[in-house]
């Protein structure tokens, strides 16, 4: 019975996928062309980005909200740096800086302080979508640089470089996940904080690197939000949270902790992506996809309650 539990978890975001594709495929003859899934793929690499980043909060029985806030700050300094003439390479890693740095700061609240992670997350992310504002002014900067116009809109065969990134990065954080002593800890530390403690674990430390990891593709999903849309953007947008909410849930990270994988995420993020774009195809009003996503977060996590 746990193993066939096991089984569905893993098969839920590529079963959907599946199934997603064909439905969209049968009802939209422009659906299941190369333009098209070159864009969908593409169009996933920061849903992803941040599926990644989450599923580290969740596999610590965590959550941040304060993913979409710190976007946000990353793209603003990213612009602000960019401007100045600091160079692009700069400029990337202050964005990821900021992630890094709001990571910590969710990090040492939540497991050094003990406050819970939904307070600290929603303080920080009031806290960072104020100053991005501040610093910023609400005003978008636009960003030309022909480095990042290549990685949005150039390929290689089927894929464009954003989302080759976006690959690697999640090669190397599932390596990180599943052959490092690190990714033991994190799942031991979300599994049972007692038993972690008992086997000599530091449980502070291990929550500082997961909610680092979190901030640190938020940070970098802000780079590939001003290469997407080519300025920076100070604006707060809440449905990067629910999406990578969503994702994570979808690709079989336990609510509870100590069980996560890096691909099923990211098929999530796949996944939530092929609707979108489905539902647009089809005639389907933008309105309706909240309410969609919402759905899909309420029903992925009914067929998962209870299950570690």
């Amino acid at each position: 019975m746990a193993r066939l539990e096991e089984t569905w978890t893993k098969a839920t975001a590529p079963t959907a996928l599946v199934l997603s594709f064909i439905a969209f495929s049968l009802l939209s003859p422009y659906f299941a062309t190369w333009q098209n899934v070159n864009g969908m793929l593409a169009d996933a690499a920061i849903p992803m980005l941040l599926a990644i980043g989450m599923t580290f909060a969740v596999m610590l029985a965590g959550i941040d909200l304060s993913m979409a806030g710190t976007l946000a700050l990353a793209s603003v300094v990213f612009g602000m740096a960019y401007s100045a003439g600091w160079g692009l390479a700069l400029a990337c890693t202050l964005a990821v800086g900021v992630g890094v740095a709001v990571g910590a700061t969710n990090g040492f609240f939540v497991g050094r302080v003990r406050i819970p992670d939904m307070i600290v997350t929603l303080g920080t992310m009031g806290l960072v979508q104020g100053i991005g504002l501040i610093v910023s002014r609400g005003i978008p900067v636009p960003v030309a640089d022909p480095v990042l116009r290549t990685v949005s809109s150039q390929s290689v065969g089927f894929l464009r470089y954003n989302i080759m990134i976006v690959l690697l990065i999640g090669a190397v954080l599932h390596f990180v996940l599943t052959y490092r002593p690190t990714g033991t800890h994190l799942l031991a530390v979300g599994d049972n904080v007692d038993a972690s403690k008992a086997m000599g674990l530091r449980v502070p430390r291990t929550k500082l690197i997961g909610y680092v990891i979190a901030g640190a593709m938020s940070g970098t999903a802000g780079i590939f939000l001003v290469l997407y849309v080519g300025a920076t953007q100070p604006a707060t947008n809440t449905d990067y949270v629910m999406k990578a909410v969503a994702a994570t849930v979808l690709g079989g990270t336990s609510l509870f902790g100590g069980r996560a994988t890096i691909w099923g995420p990211m098929l999530g993020a796949l996944l939530l992506t092929v609707m979108q774009t489905g539902l647009t195809m089809v005639g389907v009003e933008a309105f309706y996809e909240p309410a969609v996503v919402g759905v899909v977060v309420l029903a992925a996590a009914t067929l998962m309650r209870g299950r570690r």
